[in-house]
């Protein structure tokens, strides 16, 4: 299957598809079937192959599936997307915890390519069904009809080509390309941006961590020690707020 560059393409008018890395060998062999998948299970659709137009409807859909998984009780999680939930009772009627459902995410997105797809109004959808999933950038393809594999291609970006890093690149270019419009453009993706702000502050502190740990190594401090200092910087916080 060819890969293209997410670089060299029409970002805001090409058909874009998402799957789990391990279906790209079928997909190379037979194209996308139509069939009611994971995410179709959420809103209860019929065997199709959906898609998404442009920039705006990959970031609106990924934006749309936190959303519903906000709302949604463990009990009712689909079966395709227990495998990244940390959860050993799958019976509770509670809702989802927020940050579990951002691991969740980002784990699953990882596990996902987007592929580019050269659709056809009338031949792979038709006008009357473009609104899907959450918004007129999301294409509900023909009932029952298939996509031929020379019709596909993989989506790369300079980082990877995983879902994550082709969400992240558009999400990032989006900002960058519209300055004083950042607050609007978040509140428009709000619950995909706050997933995303989580992973980076998680990462920053990450990153913080092992420079601080390489520094504690290089000037012979034991990591038992700095675990010691840790927790002695964290109880003297503690002191100095309830003074």
């Amino acid at each position: 299957m060819d890969k293209i560059d997410i670089e060299n393409i029409d970002l805001n008018n090409s058909y874009f598809h998402f799957t789990e890395k391990e279906n790209l060998t079928s997909i190379q062999e037979k194209g996308l079937i139509a069939q009611i998948g994971d995410a179709s299970e959420l809103v209860e659709d019929k065997p199709r192959v959906c898609l998404s137009l442009g920039g705006k409807g990959i970031l609106g859909i990924k934006n749309s599936f936190i959303h519903k998984f906000k709302n949604l009780r463990v009990c009712d999680i689909p079966d395709g997307y227990r495998k990244y939930f940390n959860i050993a009772d799958f019976n509770s009627t509670e809702l989802i915890n927020t940050e579990e459902i951002y691991i969740a995410m980002e784990k699953r997105f990882k596990n996902e390519v987007y592929l580019i797809v050269d659709a056809k109004e009338g031949e792979d959808f038709l006008p009357e069904e473009i609104h899907g999933f959450a918004s007129d950038f999301d294409i509900k393809g023909k009932e029952n009809h298939n996509i031929p594999p020379n019709k596909i291609s993989i989506l790369t970006t300079s980082k990877g080509n995983s879902a994550l890093n082709v969400i992240q690149y558009i999400y990032n270019r989006l900002l960058t390309k519209n300055p004083g419009k950042e607050n609007l453009i978040k509140n428009m993706n709000s619950d995909l941006s706050e997933m995303l702000d989580y992973i980076n502050q998680r990462d920053k502190r990450t990153i913080s961590m092992k420079n601080v740990v390489s520094k504690a190594i290089r000037d012979g401090i034991s990591l038992e020690d700095l675990e010691h200092s840790n927790v002695r910087d964290e109880k003297e916080g503690e002191i100095s707020k309830d003074e």
